[in-house]
């Protein structure tokens, strides 16, 4: 019977591993929706730094696949997001008031919908993360 029993539990143990991964990828999903929405005009579809509006900004973007070189690996998800939602400003991305922005990644404004900014904001830097390369992989 122990063994039946160790057995059952590793069973449990591989489904709840299966079902947090099976999260993890719709957070990276939804995130990159999301990162599709917002970000790409000027990081482009691959977070490269070459989206199509790229070349009429005074400061080129980031590559947002280098983050890591910054932020660690896995990223510091809560530097990143300081960027994202206005509390860490970066002089390229302008005031928060700007259109781009407006209240999309500011939580402050949102009351009682301020979770599913969190949360929006949360998927965006797992997709960040899974697009990671650093400054060693995307020079080879």
């Amino acid at each position: 019977m122990p063994s039946s029993r160790k057995w059952i539990a590793a069973v449990c143990t591989l489904i709840l591993i299966s079902s947090s991964t099976i999260v993890a990828a719709d957070d990276v999903a939804q995130g990159r929706a999301t990162y599709l929405h917002y970000c790409a005009s000027c990081h482009g579809a691959n977070g490269e730094g070459n989206g199509p509006v790229a070349r009429a900004l005074k400061t080129p973007p980031t590559d947002l696949r280098l983050l890591s070189d910054l932020y660690g690996k896995p990223l510091m998800e809560d530097k990143v997001a300081r960027v994202i939602d206005g509390r860490a400003e970066v002089e390229a991305h302008g005031p928060r008031e700007m259109p781009v922005w407006g209240e999309r990644f500011s939580y402050e404004n949102h009351g009682r919908r301020a979770q599913q900014v969190k949360e929006r904001i949360r998927n965006l830097v797992a997709y960040l993360q899974s697009i990671q390369t650093g400054r060693t992989a995307s020079t080879k």
